[in-house]
């Protein structure tokens, strides 16, 4: 406490001043109201004023803020998460997609964070509005009013945002069908989740019930259908296993074909650039020896599910051929010359024609 502020407060009593003209001089001074009432508190008493038990701000803070973040994380997941289902749906013809797999590893983590922020979403309201619905007085609470009208705030950027953008793309000629529903979904999303913390601040403890309930059939369905779209793009656990068991195959199959050909060409010998590239030295008999010759890498030569060794056929002097056996189809739109049906095939490559994939 202030020793200026207790000496005022003393000289002024000498004075004959009654608390309140003290109290309205400090104020108009700029010092805090809590400050002048320990100080006057302070000045006629022989023992300090005790301070209340803690009735729940910390616990209170915690689970508000908590709830929230589960909020923003469940919000912006699933918009990322449909985006993605938009752009599969409806591909944009100007985008270069390089690998279909590949995206499926972004849709499976907004999964993720959608599967763990839903029910802590749920469990943290369901706390909070037992606790509102046995004190009445806490749905005035400071912590909860900031956040909720900071949620707002959030959600009306998000939506003015959204229209600034549909008008400019208007006015750009530009509304394609995957643009609008992308729209319709920030729309969808935002705004339901603004009329929803809204109405909450204008409602009694039986509207929020009733509220309550609206809202979660409202996001409990749109949880449901992102997910089970979800699962149906990118398969169950054990089907994202074993795309990922075929992208290692064909890891490997690139990796062995790479150092047979560094093999092949001796690529430890100087070349004379203006030369073109020839075969050097005669293809190696087993994966083997391909391992033992390695010149950059050692290649896996065992497939990562069954540790059966890959199969490896020298056809002639210049022509040879990978084999394995996978669970998935690939079909890339680029990088053709590694695609394959389900189950076993091979790889033929010529080495008289030196070119990387």
């Amino acid at each position: 406490m202030s020793t200026q502020l207790n000496e005022f407060i003393a000289h002024a009593r000498k004075k004959g001043m009654d608390h309140s003209t003290i109290r309205m001089l400090l104020l108009s001074s700029g010092w805090k109201e809590k400050e002048i009432a320990q100080a006057l508190s302070a000045e006629g008493l022989d023992m300090p004023v005790p301070t209340p038990p803690d009735v729940g701000g910390a616990r209170e803070a915690f689970l508000h803020l908590l709830s929230f973040a589960a909020l923003y994380t469940l919000v912006i997941s699933l918009i990322i998460l449909i985006f993605q289902y938009i752009d599969r749906l409806l591909p944009d013809t100007t985008e270069r997609i390089y690998s279909a797999t590949a995206d499926f590893s972004g849709i499976r983590m907004s999964m993720a964070a959608v599967i763990v922020s839903f029910p802590l979403l749920l469990w943290m309201s369901r706390i909070i509005y037992k606790d509102i619905s046995q004190h009445p007085q806490k749905a005035w609470s400071g912590i909860r009013r900031w956040l909720t009208y900071l949620t707002l705030f959030v959600a009306a950027s998000s939506l003015m945002v959204d229209v600034i953008t549909l008008v400019f793309n208007l006015l750009q000629g530009e509304l394609s069908i995957r643009f609008l529903l992308k729209v319709a979904v920030v729309f969808l999303l935002a705004g339901g989740t603004f009329g929803y913390y809204f109405l909450l601040l204008k409602s009694d403890v039986p509207a929020m019930k009733k509220l309550n309930r609206t809202f979660l059939s409202f996001s409990s369905g749109v949880v449901i259908m992102a997910f089970a779209w979800g699962i149906v793009i990118v398969g169950s656990p054990v089907t994202g296993r074993q795309q990922r068991i075929d992208e290692a195959r064909l890891q490997d199959l690139r990796d062995i074909q790479s150092e047979i050909y560094s093999i092949v060409y001796d690529d430890r010998s100087p070349k004379d650039p203006t030369l073109t590239p020839r075969p050097i030295v005669s293809l190696p008999k087993t994966l083997q020896e391909v391992v033992d010759n390695a010149l950059y890498q050692q290649p896996r030569i065992y497939d990562p599910e069954t540790n059966e060794e890959y199969v490896y056929i020298v056809q002639d002097a210049r022509h040879f051929s990978l084999c394995t056996t996978f669970s998935f189809a690939r079909d890339d739109r680029y990088d053709i010359a590694w695609n394959h049906p389900e189950g076993r095939h091979c790889f033929e490559f010529d080495t008289t024609e030196r070119y990387f994939y």
